[in-house]
């Protein structure tokens, strides 16, 4: 990385880059190994994909006329695909958790707005169960406890690492899609690399990808000369 930042040609720091961030993903499937629970690997592997960004950040690649600069975006996205599929299996449980979690608490609130009103609220007057009591003046609401759009803090959170967690398949897919489009312009470098490697998919091992991804670019290297 440190060599990378000190060369000024785009491509080549590109390349420096990317191995750097092929390192990286192998520190987090040791992490991953060593604790299954792989807090740690997921924050290696976000800052994996963190770093993939800034390469493709480098150079307009995937729009480049050189068919090598091309190839090198697919190597790109498909390490950042197969990343987010990644951290989601890291939080595939937690995702799980607060899913079942948010289905009862609306399904809940579904069911009591349908009740129908006490009948004695509608003819005394008293207050519903359902509607508010008012505050007494200068009563203070309990810290945290509901936020401004009236739902429950907890249920606002859960809500948010749901929706952070799942947004990591459809990044993931949506990536693959992109490199898909752009393998069929360079379909014999990638026939010749899936029959000499392996055929990647959305759901390889990282391992494999590292290995895939390390062979492309070693052959993407000799094409284009770059030490």
């Amino acid at each position: 990385k440190q060599k990378a930042e000190l060369m000024t040609d785009k491509v080549g720091k590109a390349f420096k880059y990317l191995e750097a961030a092929l390192s990286l993903i192998e520190c987090g499937i040791a992490m991953e190994t060593e604790s299954p629970a792989c807090k740690s690997a997921y924050s290696v592997y976000s800052e994996s994909v963190d770093l993939i960004k800034f390469i493709m950040s480098l150079k307009s690649f995937s729009d480049a006329s050189a068919p090598q600069e091309k190839i090198f975006a697919v190597l790109c996205m498909r390490c950042q695909s197969i990343l987010n599929m990644a951290m989601f299996r890291c939080k595939k449980d937690i995702a799980i958790k607060y899913s079942r979690a948010l289905n009862e608490h609306f399904s809940s609130l579904f069911k009591v707005a349908q009740a129908p009103s006490p009948c004695i609220a509608r003819t005394t007057g008293t207050p519903s169960p359902l509607s508010p009591m008012p505050s007494p003046v200068g009563s203070q609401p309990s810290a945290g406890s509901v936020g401004s759009s009236g739902m429950p803090v907890t249920i606002q959170n859960m809500t948010s690492s749901y929706v952070t967690i799942t947004s990591h398949v459809l990044t993931a897919f949506d990536l693959w899609e992109q490199a898909e489009i752009l393998t069929r312009k360079n379909k014999e470098f990638f026939a010749q690399l899936s029959t000499s490697v392996c055929a990647l998919a959305l759901n390889s091992s990282l391992m494999d990808l590292v290995h895939y991804t390390r062979q492309g670019f070693q052959r993407l290297k000799q094409a284009t000369k770059t030490p």
